[in-house]
């Protein structure tokens, strides 16, 4: 059976539609646990690279997505998912969120953790304002413990990725894409 090409762009612009619609930040309820997870997935990318530890130390601040869903729709897809921001010394700043749309021939389903570093104060508060733009792709992560190397910063940014169930060829993240919440407005909201 042929499924018209207007049907399939009218599916997945509803997709994207509904994900770009999703709250930067879990609802105040699941703060806490999220948090949590989002803790668990940084250590489980500074095991597998023990040298991210200095460069997280070093950089002007990063985010954590404990479950970025990848999805697919014959010619169209994307990426969603929320995460955690942290200053470099591990204190909270905020929330991020990801909406990544593509284009091109795809089918499925994966999840992923993702790790966005930012290496400048200037980068990392064009995220905070909402203003990135371009691209930066992802260094895959998985069963590589002991490796000293880390991602090389492009567009001020070094991306990691790595799959829920195993190791991935990697990722390439919209920086416009990229939402940021702060803990003041998150709450705030939560008020209304």
């Amino acid at each position: 059976m042929k499924i018209p090409g207007s049907i399939v762009l009218t599916v997945s612009l509803a997709a994207f539609s509904v994900l770009t619609a999703c709250s930067t930040a879990p609802s105040a309820a699941d703060r806490q646990a999220f948090k949590s997870e989002a803790l668990e997935s940084r250590a489980l990318f500074e095991r597998e690279l023990p040298a991210l530890s200095a460069q997280l130390k070093e950089s002007a601040g990063y985010a954590v997505f404990p479950g970025v869903g990848q999805w697919g729709i014959i010619f169209g897809g994307g990426q969603f998912g929320r995460g955690a921001v942290f200053s470099p010394d591990g204190t909270q700043e905020g929330w991020a969120a990801v909406t990544n749309p593509s284009v091109g021939l795809q089918l499925g389903g994966q999840g992923l953790q993702l790790l966005i570093v930012f290496q400048t104060k200037q980068r990392f508060d064009e995220f905070k304002a909402n203003v990135l733009a371009g691209s930066a792709g992802g260094t895959a992560v998985g069963g590589v413990a002991g490796t000293s190397a880390v991602a090389a910063y492009s567009n001020g940014v070094a991306v990691y990725v790595t799959g829920q169930k195993g190791m991935m060829a990697g990722a390439s993240v919209g920086l416009q894409y990229l939402r940021y919440k702060s803990m003041a407005d998150a709450e705030a909201e939560d008020k209304k």
